[in-house]
């Protein structure tokens, strides 16, 4: 007997499991300002709040914005989108102010999942090159075309705050 006949005995077959593999996303863009004032809007709140989160990247808008900038910090922003309120954390694992900043990532949506992200910013002819990769969680794999999209939203509206 193969597997296809089963569900003419009663059984239910089973959807397939999701895809369970890491996966890293890389993202580059240019910005028109000095490596200082880029990596100055990754970490100052108020400058979270206009490029990471809210219309310009998702229809959502920020809730609150908490970050403890030093090597083991932490930091949880919180946005409201279409009603339901989701929660970001992570904690800051390399500061190597203005040239690099490493973090972890989760979500509420999915708090068992911590992808990294590498945020690099070289400066060259008071421009600066973003280069960004997440490592993400295994078990966001089947969500990786999402993030890549959110992500480069989120890069395009931080460059977009220098032109």
């Amino acid at each position: 007997m193969v597997n296809d006949q089963l569900p003419m005995f009663g059984e239910q077959s089973l959807p397939p499991a999701p895809i369970s593999k890491t996966t890293n996303i890389y993202l580059t863009k240019t910005v028109n300002a000095t490596n200082q004032k880029v990596f100055d809007y990754w970490l100052i709140p108020v400058f979270i709040g206009e490029w990471m989160f809210g219309p310009k990247v998702q229809q959502e808008h920020v809730v609150s914005l908490e970050n403890k900038v030093r090597k083991g910090g932490d930091f949880a922003f919180k946005v409201n989108r279409k009603g339901t309120e989701i929660e970001y954390t992570g904690e800051y694992i390399e500061l190597d102010i203005p040239n690099k900043l490493v973090f972890s990532w989760s979500d509420s949506l999915n708090p068992s999942c911590k992808s990294k992200v590498t945020a690099r910013f070289l400066e060259s002819n008071n421009k600066t090159r973003l280069k960004l990769k997440i490592k993400l969680d295994a078990n966001l794999y089947n969500e990786k075309d999402s993030f890549k999209e959110q992500w480069s939203a989120r890069c395009s509206a931080l460059a977009a705050k220098f032109k």
